[in-house]
């Protein structure tokens, strides 16, 4: 999930949660006003440090959870929800919060019991609840029941761009591309923001036949996001359907392109992990510089290759594969952990503070965050 996802999915979770702080203090709107920024990481500071100068305050413990569940750390994210429900257990928000992590984690029933826990409390948006109870049903299999769900929210809410969305995937998905078209229209007329539906409303508008509207659509769809290969695809078999046929076979022709060039750098970055296991680290130092060669922005990749530097005594020659690691992956707490480690070796004590307090901020406890801190300090 790139930042930008992630901030949005935050504000979607956080839009149901006005009831936990109808007022928020200026700490925290400071805090949201980061999040707004994109500066996730400074905002996931500004909270920790209003915990640690305020333990009671449910809000910043139920706002670290929404993020944390982004970035898909949900033992991380559950803790601080909890925390929220010691404070205060009769709170809607915080059992859609644990039904939204338990979702996460492919735990569907229990997922259920926790929505419908929130509605019984008073979530502070049941639209979004009775969507999520939507989503949960259809990994359930139980369409019918997927349906209610996403009816009752529309309902409560019939102007929700979101709730349309999910309904238009729902007909689309069924083969039935009217229904599908109609709430997918609505969903982008109330939000054109909402990037999800332009692919969808593409592939709604191939099976009615409509080719033409498809095929701006989707181009509009991998514009948007050139990374997006379904909807490459459908593209160039709804091109070569209206006789463009050169420039559906050039999308087609991306289309392998870039499989072939993905599956490449993630066949050679698994290589390159056995062969550090084997000790063959000249071998997989190589595999790796291919792999960031095929893909320049795959983090992994880059923080594997700085570790492996790093490790293998050259901080100064990890110190750049690793800032390039940071700016890919912002959010990963040993990327900056090895970031600071690299900026103590090469006598950059200032830089790697600020690298170790990120790694901390990230991820407050693991003992070896904080042991680079001391270090850092006796330095």
């Amino acid at each position: 999930m790139t930042t930008l996802q992630l901030l949005w999915q935050c504000f979607i979770v956080i839009a149901i949660a006005g009831q936990m702080a109808s007022q928020p203090n200026g700490a925290i709107s400071a805090a949201l006003a980061d999040l707004d920024k994109g500066r996730v990481l400074e905002s996931i500071q500004q909270l920790k440090r209003i915990l640690q100068s305020d333990p009671t305050n449910g809000p910043a413990c139920f706002y670290l959870s929404t993020i944390y569940t982004e970035m898909k750390e949900y033992d991380v994210a559950e803790r601080f929800v909890r925390r929220a429900m010691e404070l205060n257990s009769k709170q809607g928000p915080l059992y859609y919060q644990l039904g939204l992590i338990r979702y996460r984690q492919k735990q569907f029933r229990p997922a259920l019991e926790f929505y419908h826990q929130a509605l019984e409390m008073g979530s502070g948006n049941d639209a979004q609840v009775w969507r999520s109870i939507g989503d949960v049903q259809l990994d359930l299999f139980d369409r019918d029941a997927a349906l209610q769900a996403y009816t009752e929210a529309l309902r409560i809410q019939p102007q929700d761009a979101r709730t349309h969305l999910a309904l238009g995937r729902f007909y689309q998905e069924k083969g039935e591309p009217g229904p599908a078209i109609d709430h997918l229209v609505v969903a982008i007329h109330n939000d054109p923001r909402l990037r999800a539906a332009y692919p969808i409303l593409g592939r709604a508008y191939q099976q009615r036949g409509e080719l033409g509207s498809a095929a701006s659509l989707l181009k509009q769809a991998v514009d948007a996001d050139p990374s997006d290969q379904e909807s490459r695809y459908a593209l160039g078999r709804v091109l070569i359907a209206m006789g463009r046929v050169d420039e559906g076979r050039g999308q087609l022709g991306k289309y392998d392109s870039i499989r072939q060039q993905v599956a490449g750098a993630e066949g050679r970055y698994q290589t390159a992990l056995s062969r550090i296991d084997e000790g063959k680290f000249s071998e997989a130092e190589m595999l790796l510089r291919e792999t960031i060669q095929l893909a320049p922005k795959y983090g992994p990749a880059l923080h594997s290759l700085g570790q492996l530097l790093l490790g293998r005594g050259s901080p100064e020659n990890a110190v750049p594969i690793l800032e390039r690691a940071a700016e890919v992956t912002p959010l990963n707490a040993d990327t900056w952990f090895d970031l600071g480690t690299a900026y103590l070796k090469t006598g950059k004590p200032a830089q790697a503070r600020e690298a170790a307090d990120r790694a901390l901020a990230l991820k407050d406890d693991d003992e070896r965050y904080q042991r680079l801190i001391r270090q850092i300090k006796d330095k």
